[in-house]
């Protein structure tokens, strides 16, 4: 029983301090299962940072500043910080320091190096980079800000002013501008109000219709289905008669360019001067013979017998 009791107080006494020590590592926001990379950096200004302020790349946490301190041999302001230790930081690696101290929001930076460079050891120091003062910038813009402002308000006291005076005079394009906007308004509001039974019953008949149009299509949702399908397939003939349409017209684009080209009896026809002329010669001829056969028919018939003609 004295062994057994000594081994309870034990085994608490251990599984206590394991959950201290994941505790501490929780709460200082190191990981619970895995190392940590101690670096140190050193600013010109800590812009409100403080120990436990988290440490980003690219927005992902990926550490916390573990101590700030003045460096009494430089007079900067010295930075402990850790990250995890699967975090790759090679050299050309700077830190800065973002975000506003009144609302609690500071934290440090680090843009990474070249992943190429050589990785900084643990306990190396990392060079800073000054990064933008929100509320120094403030400050030194503030009184050019100011003088901006007091010219606005000047400008819109004026021209409240004017637009006083302007409501006041009865005459004024402001106000009869008004008076005529609520005339207006007036004689919307009347129209609404007399046609407000026949706006209901245009809207109820809407209505109506809308639930009739839902009903024939549900009622008639095969018959539609059935037109669709035979539209679809009337489509496709029709994209076939195109393509058919698109063959004979590339077959006559060949047959017009071998024309043009003069290759064939009929290119020869339209592009050779001397076959037309020809044409034309052989028809005068024709032409000429016809009308001396009618004029003298004898010339040619006197030789021929009635036998050879029948």
């Amino acid at each position: 029983m004295k062994y057994s009791n000594e081994l309870k107080v034990g085994s608490t006494i251990v599984v206590a301090t394991i959950i201290f020590i994941l505790g501490v590592r929780y709460f200082e926001d190191l990981p619970l299962f895995r190392g940590t990379h101690n670096l140190e950096t050193e600013l010109e200004n800590a812009s409100g940072l403080i120990a436990g302020n988290p440490v980003r790349v690219r927005g992902v946490s990926v550490g916390s500043v573990d101590e700030v301190f003045i460096n009494p041999e430089t007079g900067g302001v010295r930075v402990l910080f850790h990250v995890d230790s699967s975090l790759p930081v090679p050299e050309g690696t700077e830190t800065t320091v973002s975000g506003v101290d009144a609302l609690g929001v500071v934290r440090m930076d680090l843009e990474l190096g070249p992943p190429g460079n050589p990785l900084i050891p643990d306990g190396g120091f990392v060079p800073s980079k000054q990064g933008g003062d929100l509320m120094g910038a403030l400050a030194e813009r503030a009184p050019e800000l100011l003088d901006e402002v007091d010219a606005v308000m000047a400008q819109l006291g004026s021209v409240l002013g004017e637009s006083e005076e302007m409501l006041a005079s009865p005459q004024s394009d402001l106000r009869l501008t008004l008076m005529s906007a609520r005339r207006s308004m007036d004689a919307l509001d009347g129209l609404l109000r007399s046609q407000r039974d026949r706006l209901a019953s245009v809207l109820a008949n809407v209505d109506g219709t809308t639930g009739q149009l839902n009903t024939f299509l549900e009622t008639n949702s095969d018959s539609l289905s059935a037109a669709v399908t035979a539209l679809n397939g009337t489509l496709r003939r029709l994209d076939a008669s195109l393509a058919q349409l698109d063959g004979t017209t590339r077959g006559l684009d060949e047959l017009l360019g071998k024309i043009n080209r003069g290759e064939g009896t009929l290119g020869l026809l339209v592009n050779d001067d001397s076959m037309y002329h020809r044409t034309d010669s052989l028809l005068t001829a024709v032409h000429t013979l016809l009308l001396d056969f009618q004029e003298n028919p004898g010339r040619y018939l006197k030789e021929m017998r009635l036998v050879d003609l029948f």
